[in-house]
């Protein structure tokens, strides 16, 4: 992997091959986005009425191209493939969730908050996932049970990474809500709590907030797609936090048919049934 050289990585050799792969695919896609914004992106609205950029089609075939040479195996579900109409109809078992850029309106709005979203499923549950934030310089990582945050150079090289972890459940805790959408259903679920900090902030950044311990919890009350949050739900729950569905029950990942969406979810830096306060 390019610019790991005296860093160390997540333990395990064929765990270290993995995340080692989907970092360098991340990275690649990060500093073609980064190139993009440079000269100038110019905008496509999609079939959904959502935008959609060169770069996110440069950044997606990158990633593709990695996966497919280290992979070939392992299906691919891709925000771009999909629109394009080309996702398996089904997948099972073993598959990747891959969002280029997560975060498009961020991007195009000139803000930094936007991600690569790379992740392995397995068996339903998001087993692997890398979130890279190319603007920050910031990678995060997650796998099993060892999640790391690292910095990444602005010609791509990883120059320091550490373990990371989210923390117990505070008095006043920290919730995350997106810049981009204000969802009246997502202000309802946070009257719940009797009390609470708010933060703003882009993308799946809020899943790598939740698992370095800097936030508490991120309520997300409109359907999404399965690969806005697999990698940063892998992310999350390898540092200790978890997703859950609104009936409490941890977030499944799964294709069938040709809709890809999630449920409503709560992603919760420590499980709130378990958690007993700091």
């Amino acid at each position: 992997m390019m610019g790991t050289q005296g860093i160390s990585t997540p333990p395990g050799d064929r765990d270290s091959d993995l995340i080692a792969t989907l970092e360098t695919a991340a990275i690649a896609a990060g500093k073609a986005i980064l190139a993009v914004r440079a000269e100038g992106a110019s905008v496509v609205v999609k079939s959904d009425s959502s935008p959609v950029t060169q770069a996110d089609r440069i950044a997606e075939q990158l990633i593709l191209d990695v996966l497919a040479s280290r992979y070939p195996h392992i299906p691919v579900v891709a925000e771009e493939l999909a629109e394009a109409g080309k996702c398996p109809g089904t997948a099972r078992g073993e598959f990747f969730l891959v969002d280029a850029l997560d975060g498009t309106k961020d991007f195009i709005a000139g803000r930094a908050d936007f991600t690569v979203n790379i992740a392995l499923v397995r068996d339903r549950y998001p087993a692997a996932g890398v979130v890279y934030a190319p603007a920050h310089g910031r990678m995060w990582s997650g796998f099993d049970r060892t999640a790391h945050v690292s910095e990444v150079s602005a010609d791509g090289e990883i120059t320091s990474r550490r373990p990371i972890s989210s923390r117990p459940l505070p008095k006043l805790p920290v919730a995350l809500v997106s810049i981009s959408h204000r969802e009246p259903a997502t202000e309802e679920w946070l009257k719940g709590l009797s009390e609470y900090e708010t933060k703003n902030v882009g993308s799946s950044l809020k899943f790598c907030l939740l698992a370095e311990g800097r936030a508490d919890v991120y309520p997300r009350l409109v359907c999404l797609k399965q690969w806005d949050i697999a990698a940063g739900d892998a992310v999350l729950r390898a540092a200790g936090g978890t997703t859950l569905s609104l009936e409490g029950v941890p977030l499944s990942y799964g294709v069938e048919g040709s809709d890809f969406r999630c449920s409503q979810f709560v992603g919760w830096g420590r499980d709130p049934n378990a958690a007993t306060g700091a």
